[in-house]
């Protein structure tokens, strides 16, 4: 029997072994084994799933060159070369942009000029485009005036605060911008963008002409200076859920309706300044939900940079209140065993893998990436490594006096999805 002639379940039942990369090599063998794998998707595929770091490069957003640090490469097979996956040639889809999320194989990038979001797959090339975010409803004191100055600047309007500011395009993009979210087992990729001052929420698929408005906070919580953190997608009811940094959970449908309180707004006694940032993450995994803060140490330097560190890392678990015969919201318990998992966070949406499905990667930690609320090149060290939820170690990927990390590293799991 040719190689060719190999039926499609002993090749389905090959790619369950390999790596993304592995999988890339395999469909060069021959011609129907290309075909065949090209449309792996659709005849359920599998193949052994490899979490990615995108790294910085020494030219920044000008770059035509994607460079991706692979975890789960095991200490036996260490070679220098063997760390990194390169892909080349790629300027007219990735010049001048930034990466605010990533979902299964999908980079989401954004440009600075028209704000015109991208999902783009870096190994099948793929493309879907949403979007400008200027066209976010001028709604609730989130207004966007796309007016250019002599200088280059952009002049935008803001009643959130009751100020104008002047910003340059890159300043409004990284200051006004903070994470966009991709739904997974949904046909039309519905995305999600947090935005504004307040951290809004705002609703779009591919092709669509506009954004539309997503949940509004009120009237769920009475705080004003409260905000929208992290969304997750979740695959089993097939809603978002998004959440604040006073703990305050909202589910909505992939229409940004249908809005329900899962877990109501909490004291927090950590308060964002000059030399401390934190970041919120929101996660389902193993049918429960989790929440997990970052503590972020911000060292001031005398040229105007900042050194960041992640000094720690809380997970909580939402567990239901029975009182008597009724039910109660659930309270936040802390937890320090995932079961095997380890999570990923940063600018990427939140994932988990197990470590017997990734092999290399390590059980029960969290692997971070760079990520605060305010993203602009000089606050960006290259904060990124792992924590092990057990002993409470750290263990930092780059040294602390490696240069700004522009654009900023983000976790990606690789697929051949083309649609």
């Amino acid at each position: 029997m040719a190689w060719s002639d190999l039926p499609i379940d002993i090749l389905r039942c090959i790619s369950s072994y390999l790596s993304i990369v592995d999988l890339v090599r395999l469909s060069v063998v021959c011609t129907l084994w290309n075909l065949t794998l090209t449309n792996y998707a659709l005849l359920r595929f599998q193949c052994r799933p490899s979490p990615w770091l995108l790294l910085p490069n020494d030219v920044g957003e000008a770059s035509d060159t994607l460079t991706f640090y692979d975890v789960t490469i095991e200490e036996e097979e260490e070679v220098s070369v063997g760390y990194q996956r390169r892909f080349s040639s790629l300027s007219s889809h990735i010049y001048g942009r930034r990466c605010f999320g990533s979902k299964d194989g999908w980079l989401v990038t954004l440009d600075k000029i028209d704000l015109q979001p991208q999902l783009f797959n870096p190994l099948t090339k793929a493309e879907l485009l949403l979007p400008s975010l200027f066209t976010i409803p001028k709604d609730h004191g989130h207004i966007i005036e796309p007016k250019y100055a002599p200088d280059g600047s952009i002049r935008f309007f803001c009643n959130e605060t009751s100020l104008y500011f002047t910003v340059g395009e890159e300043g409004l993009r990284d200051i006004y911008f903070h994470k966009i979210i991709v739904s997974s087992n949904d046909l039309f990729r519905t995305t999600v963008v947090i935005y504004g001052f307040t951290k809004a929420l705002a609703l779009a698929r591919p092709g669509d002409q506009t954004w539309v408005i997503g949940p509004q906070l009120a009237p769920y919580t009475l705080k004003h200076n409260e905000q929208f953190e992290d969304v997750y997608y979740h695959d089993e009811d097939q809603r978002f859920y998004a959440i604040t940094h006073f703990s305050m959970v909202v589910a909505f449908d992939l229409n940004g309706q249908n809005v329900e309180l899962i877990c109501p707004t909490m004291q927090n006694p950590c308060w964002r300044n000059r030399h401390f940032d934190y970041m919120y993450y929101i996660v389902f995994l193993s049918g429960s939900l989790l929440k997990i803060e970052r503590a972020i140490k911000i060292y001031e330097e005398i040229n105007r940079t900042n050194k960041v560190k992640t000094t720690g890392f809380i997970i909580s678990k939402s567990v239901p209140v029975v009182v008597g015969s009724s039910y109660s919201y659930p309270q936040w318990v802390p937890i320090k065993d995932l079961g095997g998992y380890s999570l990923f966070v940063g600018c990427n949406q939140t994932f988990y893998l197990h470590h017997k499905v990734a092999p290399g990667i390590r059980p029960n930690c969290i692997y971070f990436a760079d990520h605060l609320s305010n993203m602009l090149p000089e606050n960006v060290s290259q904060d990124v490594g792992l924590f092990e939820l057990r002993n409470g170690q750290f263990e930092y990927f780059f040294d602390s006096d490696s240069p700004s990390n522009w654009p900023p590293s983000i976790w990606f799991i690789p697929t051949l999805s083309i649609s």
